[in-house]
């Protein structure tokens, strides 16, 4: 056998007897490196693809119930203090409606908080439920007679659905918390003179006028009593000073 030969032979043997190592999990091999097939670093299995989204849904459910249970955890107070927050928001966004929601939940929370509750009723005056607002004062005024910013409120409503006796037994209410209120006498000498007691309407309105003396709406109400009064020159003198404080203006 030819030199060239015996090369070729010993070579093949070297090449049969030699292991293959594989890069990738450094386990050896009793196959060739021909036969060998490398796999690739970028192969990501199909069952990943399908199964990631899963895996992410799980997690924002994961989530979801975590915080309901740590609402659920959350004292009344927290609760209250939260729905408070909210109510605020909506209320500086002008959403009224969800003002509201928010602030009846308060209220189902603590149906005894006088305060909540008078905002509660501002909340219903600024969504268009005048009956609810008057509702809402009423409970306020049950829990603290005194608070003459609920008999207001609730007063004014009720000058508006032409109920003037009641209106004006909230005004006298309010007016012994807040005597030198100019808009409360104000108030008082619209509800008088509706109810025809034109004298003490008047001395609402000069109240009214010393406590203020731009008070527009007030002079011109008054004109309009003296008027009812056949006193012509009360009421001319009272719409002049209307015509100045408008020209000022």
């Amino acid at each position: 056998m030819r030199e060239d030969q015996w090369r070729n032979v010993w070579q093949r043997r070297v090449l049969m007897s030699s292991p293959y190592v594989d890069p990738f999990d450094g386990v050896e091999s009793s196959e060739p490196a021909a036969k060998s097939k490398r796999p690739s670093k970028e192969t990501i299995p199909l069952s990943f693809h399908i199964q990631w989204p899963l895996m992410q849904i799980g997690n924002a459910l994961s989530g979801m119930v975590n915080g309901y249970k740590r609402l659920f955890k959350m004292s009344d107070s927290d609760l209250k203090a939260m729905y408070l927050k909210q109510a605020k928001s909506m209320n500086q966004k002008g959403d009224t409606k969800k003002c509201v929601e928010f602030l009846e939940n308060v209220v189902r929370i603590d149906n005894r908080d006088a305060d909540i509750i008078y905002r509660l009723g501002v909340a219903y005056e600024k969504n268009g439920q005048p009956d609810s607002a008057i509702k809402a004062y009423k409970k306020v005024i049950s829990l603290a007679p005194d608070n003459a910013k609920a008999h207001y409120r609730k007063a004014v409503l009720l000058i508006k659905k032409q109920d003037y006796e009641n209106a004006l037994t909230d005004l006298e209410e309010a007016i012994q918390e807040k005597p030198d209120s100019a808009e409360l006498n104000f108030r008082l000498g619209q509800v008088n003179d509706r109810l025809k007691n034109y004298d003490k309407a008047i001395e609402y309105f000069t109240r009214a006028v010393e406590l203020n003396p731009q008070f527009l709406a007030a002079f011109k109400n008054m004109a309009l009593t003296y008027d009812s009064l056949n006193d012509h020159e009360g009421s001319l003198k009272c719409l002049k000073r209307a015509l100045e404080i408008e020209e000022r203006n």
